[in-house]
């Protein structure tokens, strides 16, 4: 049930800019609408790389499993404790797809990806394509550690951690490379 809701919920927001597209009639054409669901895409992205990395990290928050969604405010270190029923990872997962999405109802309603503000967000989507598929592809580098791991192969192990330290470094690449072409679309399109 949770899967059907979740596939039905993704494909209503890859459909949504079709639904909500208009014809530029008195527009101008490089104009793109939409400008809430990219700032909250990027809000939701943002959250999601911050949870991953803090969790990760234990520097403010952690997270536990739980059957239910919850948190503890502590005063000791880390401050806060996120309980629910998946990982971390996953929970990035879920807030960077569903950001990139709204993102590109934004995205796609320009009509023209000319002048520094344009290409920088093509650029942008490019590389919220290449992250996502990136994503991925670690979360399947992560389970395949994970696996080899369970079943005692350790060489196989220190392989698969060399390849997901290299994937590692060309995802926050692209992240820091996403982070500075917003950083030039904002300063193009005011």
């Amino acid at each position: 049930m949770k899967k059907r809701l979740a596939i039905s919920f993704i494909v209503v927001l890859l459909l949504l800019p079709l639904a909500l597209a208009d014809e530029y009639e008195d527009e101008k054409e490089y104009d793109a609408g939409y400008t809430t669901f990219a700032v909250v895409g990027v809000g939701l992205i943002g959250a999601g790389v911050a949870y991953y990395a803090l969790t990760k990290r234990k520097l403010l928050i952690k997270h536990r499993k739980g059957d239910r969604w919850g948190f503890e405010i502590q005063l000791e270190h880390p401050y806060v404790t996120f309980i629910g029923p998946v990982s971390p990872m996953t929970v990035h997962h879920a807030l960077t797809i569903t950001g990139t999405l709204l993102v590109f109802v934004h995205f796609l309603s320009c009509g023209n990806y000319s002048g520094v503000g344009g290409l920088a967000g093509l650029g942008m989507g490019v590389t919220l394509i290449a992250l996502n598929a990136l994503g991925f592809i670690g979360r399947a580098i992560n389970r395949k550690i994970l696996s080899l791991t369970k079943s005692g192969r350790k060489g196989d192990v220190a392989r698969y951690v060399r390849i997901y330290q290299r994937w590692k470094k060309v995802h926050i690449a692209l992240a820091v490379l996403f982070a500075i072409l917003l950083a030039i679309h904002l300063n193009a399109v005011d």
